[in-house]
């Protein structure tokens, strides 16, 4: 428990700063924060050795599409070239075949993507950055508190034994209203409440399921977490799970609100 502490307010001593300053500093971040989940994703366990130069593709599509705004398709499109051409060079189906290729492309794209959004929802607007973050972390918060106190019906025992409908139930509605709270006193009074409410609700859900959706992949690999650079927390993709689905919500919905 200290050991997470610890690591928790190092991280946050670090993370504020930066989303405060913003610009080039809050930019650099994300890169290395995409980098990192990347790596934490590469770094699966898998039967077979990939060829080394893969990785570093995949590692430079990232950075470009974390980076970079404009332009956007020119890089997709290569992430999804590039390793798909190292198959012909790799030329071992037992190593790495196409099915990896098509896998690591999308995984490249969906971070790059994500961790660009970061950057835009930032320079765009702070708060809403920060209240984007709030329902992740107040349904995270609640859920665990809900299941702890009153949770008996198991929420998807296969995957994450621990959570219960009772602790999902309790972390969505508390995660909706403090978020909205939030976003209707520092973003903007000029907002249908039951678009808000409605929006915020679904971005919760999505939050929940992104958590499941990682949990199933760490499960499926046999493992605890993504990666042990946060002490009593896991990785990046352990932290920010839930906000990646989050996020992608976003991107869909934000034309309602």
């Amino acid at each position: 428990m200290k050991k997470r502490l610890i690591s928790a307010v190092v991280a946050l001593a670090i993370f504020i700063p930066l989303l405060i300053i913003g610009g080039i500093y809050f930019k650099i971040a994300a890169c290395v924060l995409a980098v990192l989940a990347m790596k934490e994703f590469l770094d699966l366990p898998h039967k077979n050795k990939r060829p080394i130069y893969v990785d570093i593709i995949l590692y430079a599509m990232v950075l470009l599409l974390t980076f970079v705004s404009e332009k956007r398709e020119v890089y997709y499109v290569l992430t999804l070239i590039l390793p798909m051409l190292a198959v012909v060079y790799c030329n071992d189906n037992k190593k790495y075949n196409a099915d990896e290729a098509f896998k690591l492309s999308a995984m490249a794209i969906l971070v790059g993507t994500i961790f660009n959004k970061f950057i835009l929802i930032r320079n765009d607007n702070i708060m809403l950055f920060v209240y984007l973050f709030l329902i992740t972390t107040m349904t995270d918060t609640y859920a665990h508190l809900g299941g702890s106190l009153i949770g008996k019906h198991k929420f998807a025992p296969k995957i994450s034994p621990n959570k219960t409908w009772e602790g999902a139930i309790t972390g969505g509605i508390f995660g909706t209203l403090i978020a909205c709270a939030f976003y209707y006193i520092f973003i903007s009074s000029d907002v249908s409440l039951f678009a808000l409410i409605i929006v915020t609700l679904f971005l919760s859900c999505l939050g929940q399921l992104g958590d499941l959706f990682f949990s199933a992949v760490k499960r499926n690999h046999d493992i605890k977490d993504f990666s042990n650079i946060m002490p009593g927390h896991g990785g990046v993709l352990d932290r920010l799970d839930s906000i990646i689905f989050v996020v992608i919500g976003y991107i869909l919905l934000s034309g309602i609100i």
